[in-house]
């Protein structure tokens, strides 16, 4: 049988996590995007320990890699059976993990003795299991994926060699796990002192408490050599805590000399056995936490009522992204979360966006509060979620890899020496320098601690360092006057590279009045006069209002 060594289910044969491609996603990225909330929801699905990784470690930007995990996904997804099989898998497959690394320990107790012991029936039970469940008609599985996985546990379970190891495993079960009570020799001197003590004889029965009149004086007293002469004492009773560990320790080690020689011929095939078949379990169950945790996440958003899809993976040359219904999922599940406070939050509100050869650098502008920023924080959750061989939250995705997000939005740090100001220059210039052109770059109100004029004269020059770099790029600013001046931008000679359109927060056209926002982000030139408007008709700021103000 030949051991399933590259049995994985993030990675295809001859990829590892060693050079599975690159695509960091610092703290700082994750902050600015406000998408700890959604990595929160992938994490809740088992008790968190200290030592677990964070899902974004398993970012990559290799078009194999997240095509592999897209179709593992969508098996779960499509499969609620597998999804929770895999779930209620993953406490057993932590179990043997510690079970290996305690035995591994070296530790010369009892406890470590049978360590190796509760090792194979967890995995034999595992095997088991699994092989049960995916000769079921009713798991279908389209992935490369699951389809090596399930072929992996069918050539194990039908192996002659672990047919030879449940039989030999249920030999040293009954010998070991049934121990119930064990003979006590012990040598006497001629004061009847201890001398000597040693095990005699171990049992599957357990003694039980008598004395000597009871069998002189009880005829129907059976001695079936399990009946003792004096009544049983509570271990450690009477003795000082000393002794009482003592004692123990001598009982222990002695069980252990026992235990040893039944486990001296067997412990060390256990041991080669699980170190060649059975490592790939203890990896898959971080692989499985990850997979589960982002399935969980997918699941919770539908039950929400939003969308999730499968995108098209197109490779990073193409610099392909285009969502149709794109949201942000911070959103969805903050209302799920809150059910009873959902009149009171922003509604979820489904958007498109395509990058393309006529804007590959977007400005984006409408009124506060008009949904900017949410947009440009939900395209950069969508390509972290697409990075990690996940669905993303849209109806329809096309999209490349990018080999880096860049964020610069508005920090706390900002003002440490230069001022504010100052600040967010040296924060751009440090991003610029680490640009390509498979770069996203999302920002937030650049510019906003200085004048209008210096924001836009600053923002001009940006942009056309953008348009050089090829990067895709969302520029989210209140200078609306910095959108009309795209055709100008796009004409400059000399600054050929990426083409700047706009994209425009709407304000909700029924109700144009009152400067109701509708969330909805369009492709057109913003109508910045009209904003200025409905934002002073909505708090009486017209000029009428001011003057009929002071006539009273």
């Amino acid at each position: 049988m030949s051991i399933p060594e590259e049995i994985s289910l993030l990675y295809p044969p001859g990829v590892t996590e060693h050079n599975a491609g690159q695509f960091p996603m610092d703290s700082a990225v994750v902050g600015a995007l406000a998408a700890e909330a959604v990595f929160a929801a992938m994490r809740s699905v088992f008790k968190f320990k200290p030592n677990q990784s964070h899902p974004v470690v398993y970012g990559t930007d290799r078009l194999e890699v997240i095509q592999y995990r897209l179709d593992v996904v969508e098996d779960l997804m499509e499969n609620e059976q597998l999804y929770l099989m895999l779930r209620s898998l993953h406490p057993e497959l932590e179990d043997m993990r510690e079970l290996y690394t305690a035995d591994k320990g070296g530790e010369a107790d009892t406890v470590a003795s049978l360590s190796s012991v509760s090792e194979i029936e967890v995995y034999t039970e595992l095997i088991e299991k699994l092989y049960v469940f995916f000769q079921q008609d009713s798991v279908v599985l389209r992935s490369d994926g699951m389809k090596r996985f399930k072929a992996a546990i069918r050539d194990i379970h039908e192996s002659e060699t672990f047919r030879r190891l449940k039989a030999e495993y249920a030999k040293i079960n009954s010998r070991i796990r049934d121990i119930k009570s064990i003979t006590v020799g012990i040598n006497l001197d001629t004061k009847f002192n201890p001398v000597e003590a040693g095990i005699v004889d171990v049992h599957t029965e357990r003694f039980q408490s008598g004395n000597i009149i009871d069998k002189m004086l009880r005829m129907e007293f059976r001695d079936n050599g399990y009946n003792c002469l004096a009544p049983l004492e509570v271990v450690g009773k009477g003795l000082s805590p000393d002794r009482a560990a003592g004692f123990r320790a001598a009982v222990n080690s002695s069980l252990q000399m026992v235990m040893k020689s039944t486990l001296r011929s067997w412990k060390p095939a256990i041991r080669a056995y699980t170190s060649a078949h059975s490592k790939f379990l203890y990896r898959l169950a971080d692989e499985i936490r990850f997979l589960v945790g982002g399935v969980s996440l997918l699941r919770q958003l539908v039950a929400a009522g939003v969308p999730v899809c499968k995108p098209q993976a197109e490779p990073k040359e193409q610099r392909a992204f285009t969502m149709n219904g794109l949201y942000n999922p911070v959103i969805a599940l903050n209302r799920e979360s809150t059910p009873d406070e959902a009149a009171g939050l922003s509604p979820v509100v489904l958007n498109s966006i395509q990058f393309d050869e006529n804007g590959m650098i977007y400005i984006v502008t409408g009124p506060n509060q008009g949904g900017k920023t949410v947009f440009v924080q939900a395209v950069g959750i969508a390509q972290m979620l697409f990075q990690l061989g996940l669905f993303v939250p849209a109806y329809s995705a096309v999209m490349s890899p990018v080999d880096a997000i860049y964020t610069h939005f508005p920090e706390d740090s900002d003002r440490r020496s230069t001022g504010r100001f100052g600040d967010e220059c040296q924060r751009l210039m440090r991003i610029f320098e680490k640009l390509t052109p498979h770069s996203l770059v999302l920002m937030d109100e650049t510019f906003s601690s200085t004048s209008a004029a210096e924001a836009t004269y600053i923002a001009e020059q940006v942009l056309l360092g953008m348009r050089a770099s090829g990067s895709r790029v969302l520029f989210c600013t209140h200078l609306h006057d910095l959108a009309k001046s795209i055709d100008e931008l796009n004409g400059r000679a000399g600054y050929a590279g990426s083409r700047i359109d706009s994209l425009t927060a709407e304000l909700d056209t029924e109700q144009a009045e009152s400067g109701v926002r509708s969330y909805k982000i369009t492709r057109s030139r913003p109508e910045g006069s009209s904003y200025a408007r409905h934002i002073a008709q909505k708090y009486g700021l017209t000029l009428e209002n001011l003057i009929g103000s002071l006539a009273r």
